[in-house]
């Protein structure tokens, strides 16, 4: 049997607990790169032909154990070293075009019927380096993009529940992201999945809004607790007054529903000061941070002396000695 791929970080060790779909389970978690090539990694993911990959190929990786999670981190608006989370973002370690990143696997994945099983993959690897964090005295939650397919499956909250409990995970401390050209989709069974997932306490993000078919019913109709303002809005408002109205407007209004609202893709400080100043409540982006492996993450917290969020208050940050078995 193909050993896992030796990606430049330690692997702590994982119980097996089966993956919502019974896909199989790792047994351990991947960090997939050292924090330094997250350019490097972009530039290879652009310039390598979309037609070098296959649906067969992903398969494999998923088979072998060749996809992993970096996180990148949000920090809230009003103190930078304050981080309220973080995002799980999918890795495939391919043996011919190096490391790639969503923007290849997640199309690939969707052409070729994998997107559940990728999705399921990323949450159950994500859960279980929450536990990870947790044990170590890291209290870190953690958002995960859900595919199209799991909105539209009512079996899904009861899987991804039973998921969290083998890891004594508590539902609150994990967030899914959904794209709001899904969210409109099939409405009904929508609302039945998301209602049932914010009632066992599961986090639901509105991602990547303010462009494309935004609508104002997504913030009453749907139970988000969050909203993921498209970093394609933040650019133009760090320029724009016009922009500037628009990004205000819709934190006013998340605001009042008492929804969480985010930045994305912050990559200036002339836009970070700009969503400073909209009033969201906390931060994404390369400025900040660019997403990192969980040793990459853990140097970063330390780095800065971050602080980040426990289930009932903030704390300092302080990494724990590993147990060693």
């Amino acid at each position: 049997m193909k050993q896992p791929v030796d990606l430049t970080t330690t692997r702590p060790t994982a119980p097996s607990v089966p993956a919502i779909h019974d896909l199989p389970m790792r047994n351990e978690p991947a960090p997939v790169s050292v924090p330094d090539a997250a350019a490097t990694c972009r530039t290879r993911s652009l310039l390598m032909p979309e037609a070098a990959l296959t649906g067969s190929e992903l398969r494999r990786a998923l088979d072998e154990h060749d996809l992993g999670l970096q996180y990148q981190p949000k920090v809230a608006c009003d103190d930078e070293r304050l981080i309220v989370g973080v995002e799980a973002l999918i890795r495939w370690n391919h043996p011919e075009l190096g490391l790639l990143l969503p923007d290849r696997i997640l199309p690939l994945a969707e052409r070729s019927c994998l997107l559940t099983e990728v999705t399921d993959f990323t949450i159950t690897e994500a859960i279980h380096q929450y536990s990870i964090w947790r044990a170590r005295g890291i209290d870190l939650p953690i958002s995960v993009n859900l595919a199209p397919g799991l909105i539209k499956d009512g079996g899904f909250p009861e899987r991804l529940l039973s998921s969290l409990s083998q890891f004594n995970v508590p539902p609150a401390r994990l967030t899914l992201e959904v794209k709001e050209t899904h969210s409109v989709a099939d409405r009904d069974l929508c609302i039945d999945v998301f209602e049932r997932l914010r009632g066992a306490g599961v986090g639901l993000a509105l991602d990547d809004y303010g462009i494309g078919l935004s609508s104002l019913t997504e913030f009453y109709k749907l139970p988000f607790s969050e909203v993921k303002i498209d970093g394609r809005l933040i650019k133009d408002a760090a320029y724009s007054a016009s922009a500037r109205t628009i990004l205000r407007a819709i934190v006013r209004l998340a605001h009042e529903l008492s929804i969480h609202a985010t930045a994305e893709s912050v990559e200036t400080r002339a836009e970070f000061a700009c969503v400073h100043a909209a009033g969201c409540d906390s931060a994404q982006g390369d400025l900040l941070c660019a997403p990192q492996p969980p040793p990459g993450l853990e140097q970063f917290l330390t780095g800065r002396r971050a602080c980040f969020a426990t289930a009932q208050s903030w704390s300092p940050f302080a990494v724990q000695p590993a147990v060693t078995q």
